[in-house]
């Protein structure tokens, strides 16, 4: 069953064709602030491999005081790998709590890093093939990811090949911090800007052969479907199937994870085409599938926090 459900008249999810909202350009985070979070980037980049000795133990201790959190994560986990006993859950789900932690600091650590070491240190698979040819014959394309593994490293391995990008991040937390983070993101080589800001803007982006980048797992206040995903029903965002379906660029689903030695491996498989006027749950039908074996593959990078990632039972 698919349900799309929109925000209301005028709102930020109400349609792509909605009353253009006044864009602005954010404003800079305070200088302290900004100098800080070069400082930490700079010693996190010093750490090299040993960086995620500072980052495991904030995601054990993360697991260890959210009891309720915890529940759930174990909860999804079992629901989606029934064979797991509960111990094995409770194992997986401390993994994805350390796992989280390590991309919160990969998000530091990539931030300012040199191209060369962008290039080394993350590995890329399809690049060339579904996105440069494609820019180079100035046509658009929507990459989409979902929360596993890293969502931050794909746009800087695409800035580090020359990839206009520009990424859509929630309207969560404080001004200030939300500015920090477009800054931060900015240093990646990435534009982000908030889902408030008008769907027009991302139109004008797609028709003027730009590439996006959406999180299509967790809505947020964007209009979202209900599409069944690894066995059960769950909420992702319409956006991308949305905005697909009216420029005619493709959708490019995308994986992201970490490797043993450190590294990443991004693979951006090949594109799906949308027609116009496609719902679009049967859009992100095309790509659920690639999503559901990265899943499947590296389940300890998957981060199924919240309790509405799984609406119900499995479906039949």
């Amino acid at each position: 069953m698919e349900r799309t459900t929109r925000a209301g008249p005028g709102s930020p999810g109400s349609g792509c064709d909605n009353r253009p909202v006044p864009q602005r350009q954010a404003n800079l985070p305070p200088l302290a602030l900004r100098l800080g979070l070069n400082a930490v980037a700079a010693g996190v980049r010093a750490l090299g491999r040993h960086r995620y000795r500072i980052s495991d133990p904030i995601g054990n201790a993360a697991f260890a005081l959210q009891p309720r959190r915890r529940r759930v994560t174990i909860g999804n986990y079992r629901a989606v790998f029934p064979r797991l006993t509960r111990r094995e859950a409770r194992r997986l789900a401390a993994r994805s709590y350390r796992e989280y932690a390590r991309t919160s600091i990969d998000f530091l650590y990539a931030s300012g890093l040199p191209r060369a070491r962008v290039v080394s240190e993350m590995r890329g698979c399809g690049i060339e093939a579904n996105i440069l040819s494609r820019q180079l014959e100035g046509k658009p394309g929507i990459l989409v990811l979902i929360h596993h593994g890293s969502w931050d490293v794909p746009a800087a391995l695409a800035a580090a090949n020359g990839i206009s990008l520009t990424a859509v991040m929630a309207d969560e937390g404080s001004v200030t911090m939300s500015e920090l983070i477009i800054w931060a993101r900015g240093k990646i080589g990435v534009q982000a800007v908030l889902a408030s800001r008008s769907p027009r803007y991302l139109l004008q982006r797609l028709r003027s052969g730009r590439w996006l980048g959406l999180v299509v797992d967790i809505p947020g206040n964007t209009p979202s479907v209900e599409v069944e995903f690894l066995n059960h029903r769950t909420r992702f965002s319409a956006a991308a199937g949305i905005l697909a379906a009216r420029t005619g660029a493709p959708l490019v689903p995308t994986t992201c994870v970490r490797t043993p030695n450190g590294g990443y491996l991004v693979e951006v498989h090949p594109p799906v085409a949308v027609g116009p006027g496609t719902d679009p749950a049967e859009a992100l039908r095309q790509v659920i599938p690639v999503f559901e074996a990265a899943v499947r593959r590296w389940p300890e990078q998957w981060f199924p926090f919240s309790q509405d990632r799984l609406l119900d039972l499995p479906v039949a």
